[in-house]
C-alpha cells in the first residue's frame, strides 16, 4: 500500500477505489441503478470519500432521470424529445468519464445535480 493516494486516507484500499471506478463506468449504461445498489449494499463499509463520490454520482443520475421524464411528457413536443434524450445521454457519458478520471486520480468530483440524497 505504498500508493500515495491511499496514504492520504481518501480510499481505504485499492479494491475500494476499483469498486467506485466500476460503479462510475457502469452508471453510463445503467443510469442510477448501479450507484443506488452500491449505496444501499455497501454504505456502511465504504470510506467517507467513496460514499461522497457515490452520493454525488447518484444525485447526478437521478437529476438526469428527472430530465428524461420531462422529455417524455407529450405536450413538450416530439422534437424536443428526440433531441433531448440523446443530449442527456451524451452529457451523462461526458460527466461519467470526467468522474472516472477523478476517481482514478483520487480527486473529489463536482457534478451538476439536485441534492436528492444528502449527507
Amino acid at each position: 500500500m505504498s500508493n500515495e493516494n491511499l496514504d492520504n486516507g481518501l480510499f481505504k484500499d485499492e479494491s475500494e477505489k476499483t469498486l467506485v471506478l466500476l460503479i462510475v463506468i457502469l452508471s453510463i449504461i445503467s443510469g442510477f441503478i448501479a450507484p443506488l445498489v452500491l449505496w444501499l449494499l455497501k454504505k456502511n463499509e465504504l470510506s467517507n470519500f467513496a460514499k461522497n463520490i457515490i452520493r454525488k454520482l447518484l444525485n447526478f443520475e437521478l437529476t438526469l432521470l428527472c430530465l428524461c421524464i420531462l422529455f417524455i411528457i407529450p405536450f413538450i413536443g416530439p422534437i424536443i424529445s428526440y433531441i433531448g434524450g440523446p443530449f442527456v445521454w451524451i452529457v451523462n457519458v461526458i460527466y461519467c468519464i470526467m468522474c472516472a478520471m477523478a476517481v482514478t486520480n483520487s480527486k473529489d468530483i463536482t457534478l451538476p445535480s439536485y441534492q436528492f440524497i444528502k449527507d
